[in-house]
C-alpha cells in the first residue's frame, strides 16, 4: 500500500473570504416626535430634502439604487464619479441644492423626470450610515460606532459628502435647521442597531413645517387650471382611510393633472363612501404625494397642500402616525455649536 500522501495546502484568494454586499437593504425610518427634544441618549442630523438611497462600491464598481433596489444610475450617470471603498455599502440619501446650498426635492425631482432639467447644485450623495465595511456588516453594531466608522473612511468630494452631527441639544439644533430654511431634524438613539426595513421609535423626525406621505385617491379638477385639489389617503388594515383635500398651487395643476391620467380609476378607492364633486377624478391608489399642513384634525389633515409626487412612494407606507413623545433636558453645549454643526453639514455650504 502506497504511503500516504499529505494534503496539500488550498490556496483561497482574499476577496473569497469577503461577504458579498446586497444589492440593497430595505431602509430604517424613523417615525414622526411631538417635538425637538435634548437628550443625552441621541445624536441629532440635518432631515434632507431628498429621495433615501443607498450607495455601494464591489468589484463590479458603484451601484446607486433608491428603497426599493431599483437603480438610479441610469438617471443620474454623474454619480458613477463617487469614490468609495470596494467592500462599503452607504446609506443615505440623494440631493440637489439650491443656489444657497439648501437641499431642494422640487430640484431633484426636475432631474430624475423624464425632461430631465438640469438645474441646482448636485447631484450629490449625503452619507448618514455605515451599512458594510470591507465586505463586512456592520447593521448589529451601535449607531455611534457606525458613524465613527464612517468619518474615518475620509469621505468627502464633489459627489460625496458626510454630514455632522450634534449630540445632545436637539432643541437648539432644530432652531438653527430652521433659521436656515431646512426640511427638520432626526434624532437616532446612539446605541440603536440598524433594523432594516423598521420604523421605529430609536429613530424620531422632526419638520419645520409638518408634512406627510399620503395615497392619492382622486383629483378635483377644473378647466383651464387643471388640479386644483388633491384627495388623500391613509393606507391601513381595513383599506384606504380619507385624510383630507390637499390645495393644488396653480402653477402645478396642469401638471399633476396630466401626470396622473394613467391612473384614473371608474370607482373610489377609498374605504368609506365619498361625497360626488364636479370635477372629481377618482385614480387607482398607485402614487405618494408629499404634503405639508398645518396639523391633524382627528384624522385629517388641516390646511393641507399639495408639494410633490414622491418619487419614491410605497403607498403601503403613507399611513397616518401618532407622534412619539419624549422628555427634555436642558441644553448643555456652546450656543454656537448647532449653528456649526448646521452650515458644516451642509454640501455647498462650507
Amino acid at each position: 500500500m502506497p504511503p500516504e500522501q499529505p494534503l496539500a495546502p488550498t490556496l483561497i484568494a482574499p476577496d473569497e473570504g469577503r461577504a458579498a454586499l446586497p444589492r440593497s437593504i430595505a431602509p430604517m425610518r424613523p417615525r414622526i416626535a411631538s417635538a425637538p427634544f435634548n437628550s443625552d441618549e441621541h445624536l441629532f442630523e440635518v432631515k434632507w430634502d431628498g429621495i433615501r438611497a443607498q450607495l455601494a462600491r464591489d468589484p463590479e464598481g458603484i451601484r446607486l439604487t433608491d428603497r426599493r433596489g431599483g437603480d438610479l444610475l441610469k438617471l443620474v450617470p454623474e454619480m458613477r464619479e463617487a469614490k468609495i471603498p470596494e467592500g462599503v455599502l452607504l446609506d443615505g440619501e440623494l440631493i440637489v441644492c439650491d443656489q444657497r446650498g439648501r437641499p431642494s426635492y422640487e430640484l431633484l425631482a426636475g432631474r430624475l423626470g423624464p425632461r430631465a432639467a438640469k438645474r441646482g447644485r448636485g447631484p450629490i450623495f449625503v452619507a448618514f450610515d455605515l451599512l458594510y465595511a470591507e465586505h463586512l456588516p456592520l447593521l448589529a453594531r451601535p449607531l455611534e460606532e457606525r458613524r465613527r466608522r464612517l468619518v474615518a473612511l475620509g469621505l468627502g468630494d464633489r459627489r460625496v459628502a458626510v454630514p455632522e452631527h450634534l449630540e445632545h441639544d436637539g432643541e437648539p439644533f432644530f432652531d438653527a435647521v430652521e433659521e436656515y430654511g431646512l426640511e427638520g431634524i432626526v434624532a437616532k438613539r446612539r446605541r440603536s442597531p440598524y433594523v432594516p426595513g423598521a420604523r421605529t421609535a430609536d429613530w424620531l423626525k422632526y419638520h419645520v413645517t409638518p408634512r406627510a406621505d399620503v395615497v392619492i385617491g382622486g383629483l378635483v379638477c377644473e378647466e383651464p387650471r387643471g388640479a386644483r385639489f388633491v384627495l388623500c389617503g391613509w393606507s391601513g388594515p381595513n383599506g384606504l382611510a380619507y385624510a383630507g383635500d390637499a390645495y393644488v398651487p396653480p402653477y402645478l395643476g396642469r401638471w399633476l393633472d396630466d401626470a396622473t391620467r394613467d391612473f384614473a380609476a371608474n370607482a373610489s378607492p377609498f374605504a368609506s363612501p365619498m361625497a360626488l364633486r364636479e370635477g372629481l377624478r377618482w385614480l387607482r391608489p398607485s402614487l405618494v404625494a408629499i404634503v405639508e399642513h398645518a396639523g391633524e384634525e382627528g384624522s385629517e389633515l388641516a390646511e393641507a397642500r399639495f408639494r410633490a409626487l414622491r418619487l419614491d412612494g410605497d403607498p403601503a407606507m403613507a399611513m397616518c402616525e401618532t407622534p412619539v413623545e419624549v422628555p427634555t433636558a436642558p441644553a448643555t453645549g456652546p450656543a454656537e455649536r448647532p449653528r456649526l454643526v448646521v452650515l458644516q453639514s451642509l454640501p455647498f455650504g462650507k
